[in-house]
Formats: structure tokens, C-alpha cells, sequence
């Protein structure tokens, strides 16, 4: 052993030692480096649709996870972000010609969303997972929804919810749709009731589904993944609902205005700079939000509350997991496998959660939500009221079908927008 190496021993030794006393856990025990022609490469694309605090691509978190990564497995070389990566992550077809490493970017190991599991098992592109990685207490929808046919073929990361941001009590207290409209009109302000985005392919059938589970709970909803009928009473609270955004020019929420990919946060802009009541999205548009807050506006005011979008507000979860690519075996394997157990860790969630990968001056949690339930009690976000209320208002929440939806969700979206856009018989 090299004298650098004594000297690391020693320090990790120390580290150890003292780490009982001092209430944290020691850095794993440094490794030797093999040589660079041994190592195996793990290539991972990541879910990309998360804040980018840093404002460089992601590239900082990136660089984190494979340096973090590294150090505890100096026999794996790991590609966070390819960048050749260019697949749509909701294309199965796409995925799947990479993960079989038939496109110019092959890759081992995928995170997408759950919400096209079963047409991404049906490529053959992926393959189950032996087991999840131990230790996390995971939030039991992420686990359904990974699973298809009894067979785990995802290992939960992130999880998403339709919230309600308000600076109201009364708004967040709000239990059915029917309520939440009713409080609105009340308030009389003149700035517009809601300000969110409820058109999109994926968008407006979501919502429906959330909108139905809130009315019949989460236990058939793959039943409602359907273009041969529609809930009458669903229906008739999401119209209620896109009535809130009514303006005296038109309604933005369902004409394409807020749809458009440069009005991606115009509603949490709007909502943050006072311009509507509230606004309805995922929980991580309190990044944005916060961002957006005038000089001197008070985040204290802000409350965040799961969406009721139905006669009732039972929560619907999203979920996007890591998957497994069917050629990834032997050491490509073993290193997928130390790679999700690193991503599961609460201390990895804890500094991508609180944005540690941004310049410290003016950074803002991305207010994501983890998978494991472990993480909200990591230092640093079970003193952030936002993330301890998010956690407390989603555990019981349901998993959003796997399956189903990918093929028929513009056929959804049409239909019902046909039918938010048709006027009320007298």
C-alpha cells in the first residue's frame, strides 16, 4: 500500500471512530484504484424533466453523482447524461433501440416514468431487477407502480402529485373540487382564480385519472385508462375547475397559451408575482415559484396542498424509476446494482433535493419528492415545512396506471377537452 494510501487509511480509521460521537456516518472506507482498462462503464440517462437549479443543464448534479459514485466504486466508470443522449423519454421505442445498444447512444440503465412501463416491458428492452435495494422505507405506490405482472422491473427515485400553491388556509383546506371552486369565486379578488397548465397529451388525461381517484379511490383506476367513456361527475368538476382560469380574453388554461414550451412557468410566475390566486401543478413549481417571488414577498404565505380534483382528495402519484437494460449482465450488472443502491441512499436524495449542486448564494430546494420515505427526515428538509408537508399529505397516495395510456392519451386529451369546451345546457 502507498504511502497516499496509509494516509487515507488512517483519516477514514479516524473517521470512523470519532463518527459515534459526532452523530454522522463515516465515508466509506477508500479503495484502492484499479486500473483504468478494468473498469466496467455504466452509462445512465436521468430523468430530465426536474429543476435545473443550477442553471447549466444539470451538468454540476451530474458531475456530483459520478464523482460521489466513483469514490465508493472506483471499479465503475459512470456516465451520468451521456451526451449523445437525444430520446424522447416517453418514446418505449426509442429507449429500447438504445437500451439493446442499436442507436448511436447506447446505455445500461434508464429513468423514465412508470406511466409506460408496460409498453417498455413489451420492447423486451428491459428486464426485472432482483430486488430493491435494502434499507429505504419506499413509499408503496412507487413500488406498485414499478411492478407489472408481479415482476419488479423499476427501482422507485422520484414521485410527483397535482398540488394546489396558495397563499390562502381556507384554499388549501379545500376537499372536492366543488369546494375549491367555491372559495375561489369567493374571495372576489381582481386577480384571475387559477393560473396552470390542463391541456397536453399527458397533461389533461392525468388529471382526469387524479380527478377520478379523487371521486372512486386509486383501486381501479387503470379501469378509467380508457377512450370508451368518460365519469360524467368527473367531468363535471374538471369543467368546473378550467372555469377558474376564465379571463375576459379567453381561458389559457385549456386555449394552448400555458402549453406552449415558452410558457412552461408562466402560471407559477404569474401565481409568485400576485397575478392569480393559485395555481396547480407539480410540487416542485414551488421551485420556480420561490424563485420568482418579488424582493421582500414572504414565503411564509405560500401553502401547498394535494390538488382535489374529484369529490374527494385522494392523492394520485406518478412515479419514475431506474430500469434495467436486458443486455446490462455480469459487471454491468453489479454496477447498476451499486448505482440505484447509491441513488436510494437518503444523504444522495438529501443534497439533490436541497439543490447543493447550485452556488449557494440564492439556492432554492428543488422540491421534488423522493421515493423513500426516508429522506424527508434527512437534515436539512425535516426542518423545511414545504417538504414535511408534502410528505405528510401523500402517504396514502395511490399509483397512476403503468400501462395503457401511452397510445390513446391524445385520443383522451381531445375528448375530453371537447367536452370542457362545450357549453352547459340550460
Amino acid at each position: 500500500m502507498s504511502e497516499n494510501a496509509w494516509i487515507r487509511r488512517g483519516m477514514w480509521v479516524l473517521g470512523a471512530a470519532l463518527c459515534p460521537m459526532l452523530g454522522c456516518d463515516p465515508e466509506p472506507e477508500p479503495q484502492p484504484n484499479p486500473d483504468p482498462g478494468t473498469r466496467v462503464q455504466l452509462r445512465v440517462p436521468l430523468y430530465s424533466y426536474i429543476p435545473d437549479a443550477a442553471g447549466d443543464g444539470l451538468k454540476a448534479m451530474a458531475a456530483r453523482l459520478e464523482s460521489d459514485f466513483e469514490r465508493q466504486h472506483p471499479e465503475v466508470d459512470l456516465v451520468v447524461n451521456p451526451s449523445c443522449f437525444k430520446d424522447d423519454l416517453y418514446e418505449p421505442a426509442q429507449l429500447a433501440s438504445s437500451l439493446k445498444g442499436e442507436g448511436d447512444c447506447a446505455y445500461d440503465v434508464v429513468e423514465t416514468d412508470t406511466a409506460i412501463l408496460g409498453e417498455l416491458v413489451g420492447t423486451g428492452a428491459v428486464r426485472p431487477w432482483s430486488a430493491l435495494p435494502q434499507g429505504p422505507n419506499w413509499h408503496p405506490a412507487g413500488i406498485a407502480a414499478s411492478t407489472l405482472d408481479g415482476k419488479l422491473y423499476g427501482v422507485p427515485h422520484w414521485l410527483c402529485a397535482h398540488y394546489i400553491v396558495s397563499r390562502s388556509e381556507s384554499v388549501s383546506n379545500a376537499r372536492t373540487v366543488d369546494e375549491l371552486v367555491r372559495i375561489l369565486s369567493s374571495r372576489k379578488t381582481p386577480e384571475v382564480d387559477l393560473a396552470a397548465n390542463l391541456l397536453g397529451s399527458w397533461n389533461l388525461p392525468s388529471l382526469y385519472l387524479d380527478a377520478w381517484t379523487d371521486t372512486y379511490g386509486p383501486a381501479q383506476v387503470q379501469s378509467a385508462v380508457t377512450t370508451e367513456r368518460y365519469d360524467t361527475q368527473v367531468i363535471a368538476g374538471l369543467k368546473k375547475l378550467a372555469g377558474a382560469c376564465e379571463t375576459s380574453t379567453g381561458n389559457p388554461c385549456i386555449d394552448g397559451t400555458y402549453d406552449a414550451a415558452e410558457n412552461v412557468d408562466l402560471p407559477a410566475t404569474l401565481f409568485a408575482e400576485g397575478k392569480a390566486d393559485v395555481t396547480l401543478g407539480y410540487s416542485e413549481r414551488l421551485h420556480t415559484i420561490l424563485k420568482k417571488l418579488p424582493a421582500g414577498a414572504n414565503r411564509e404565505e405560500l401553502r401547498i396542498s394535494p390538488a382535489p380534483l374529484g369529490e374527494g382528495n385522494q392523492p394520485l402519484l406518478f412515479t419514475d424509476s431506474f430500469f434495467l437494460g436486458a443486455r446490462c449482465v455480469d459487471e454491468c450488472e453489479k454496477a447498476a446494482i451499486a448505482f440505484v443502491n447509491y441513488m436510494s441512499q437518503a444523504s444522495t436524495f438529501a443534497w439533490i433535493l436541497l439543490s447543493e449542486d447550485a452556488p449557494e448564494a440564492g439556492r432554492v430546494p428543488r422540491y421534488l419528492m423522493p421515493a423513500a420515505l426516508d429522506a424527508y427526515q434527512a437534515p436539512g428538509l425535516r426542518e423545511d415545512p414545504f417538504y414535511q408537508q408534502i410528505d405528510l399529505t401523500t402517504r396514502t397516495g395511490g399509483a397512476f396506471p403503468n400501462k395503457g395510456l401511452l397510445e390513446i392519451r391524445k385520443t383522451m386529451r381531445d375528448h375530453i377537452l371537447q367536452e370542457l369546451t362545450t357549453a352547459t345546457a340550460p
